[in-house]
């Protein structure tokens, strides 16, 4: 039996080894595959592979992970071109609040970053780790080709969302780093159910703004939802949209008592009915991405979901140090 096959990526055939992943014989060829964590969680590697592949679980409809899935035989695999990934150097133009916990970050970049509305970022400051972010448009529609902005919740003891507006402050200098992800908009003309809760709002509004933009006739929902209703800071977008023809508009609230324009539940309670027709987009808490991909595979939907994940702080050199020299002292002391 022979260890190796001929696959075709994008046209071009080329020889791998059985078993090697599908972004591994890429690579090899010097195919760009786009990729970012190869752990199988971001998405960003999802390709089309009808057979010839073991998806190892990744599998949706005809796509796989480039990452997780190894090559068993023949194949033809194919992915969509997307811009090449870049670092730009950037600054703070301004931190602006949006809610108790959640603020605006307003990046200008040294050059314009290419990216699909959807797609994410790393920012990366000076003596902190990497951040993903997706970048977006200012609450009003404004934009601009060299600047980011960004939603961005402050949690306690968050080593970069905790220094922001403190630390660091406007005028502060970081590097930009993308674009990653594969929950961009498509081009289509069936229903659009846009979902997102907390701040997976940030690339659900510029999914909405392409899309009044670029596909003015698709039918466009939008639901936003939030646990505490002083985190529905989206308003002044749902403004935007409305006057633009959009009427299928939807704030939910699921922990304190809603206002008055606030609808009370989760955003799955506020989804319209789904049938194969429509596509969705839905950014946010992983368990309400889960729910809403659920109701959508159930209805035969099309469902692109972005789950938002706390990443763990890895610790800087200076903890890693100190901690080794308790562990000595532990191991002596014993």
């Amino acid at each position: 039996m022979s260890s190796t096959a001929h696959i075709s990526i994008n046209g071009r055939t080329v020889a791998t080894r059985i078993g090697a992943t599908l972004l591994d014989a890429a690579l090899a060829a010097r195919i760009p595959m786009p990729h970012d964590c190869c752990t199988g969680q971001c998405d960003t590697c999802r390709v089309t592979a009808p057979s010839g592949v073991d998806d190892n679980g990744t599998r949706v409809r005809d796509t796989v992970l480039g990452c997780q899935a190894t090559i068993t035989g023949p194949a033809a695999i194919t992915f969509e071109e997307v811009p090449a990934v870049v670092a730009l150097a950037g600054v703070i133009f301004a931190i602006r609040p949006l809610s108790p916990s959640i603020v605006e970050v307003v990046i200008e970049t040294d050059a314009p970053l290419r990216y699909l509305p959807g797609q994410y970022v790393k920012l990366g400051f000076k003596g902190l780790p990497e951040r993903d972010y997706s970048p977006t448009l200012g609450l009003g529609g404004e934009a601009d080709e060299n600047r980011l902005y960004f939603h961005i919740r402050r949690y306690p003891g968050g080593r970069l969302s905790g220094a922001l507006g403190s630390t660091i402050r406007e005028g502060a200098r970081l590097k930009v780093r993308g674009p990653f992800g594969h929950a961009w908009l498509r081009q289509g003309s069936g229903p659009l159910v846009l979902v997102a809760s907390g701040t997976g709002f940030a690339p659900i509004w510029s999914i909405a703004v392409a899309a009044r933009l670029g596909q003015p006739d698709r039918p466009l929902t939008m639901i936003a939802g939030a646990r505490d209703p002083l985190d529905l800071y989206m308003r002044h977008a749902f403004a935007w949209l409305a006057a633009r023809g959009v009427r299928d508009l939807t704030l939910t609230c699921s922990g304190a008592p809603a206002f008055a324009d606030i609808r009370a539940g989760r955003p799955t309670d506020a989804l319209p009915p789904l049938d194969p027709s429509a596509t969705v987009h839905v950014a946010g808490a992983p368990a309400m991405t889960a729910a809403v991909a659920a109701l959508a595979q159930e209805a035969g939907a099309q469902c692109v979901a972005d789950p938002f994940t706390i990443k763990p702080t890895a610790p800087t050199w200076r903890e890693r140090i100190l901690g080794g020299v308790r562990l000595l002292q532990n191991g002596r002391g014993a």
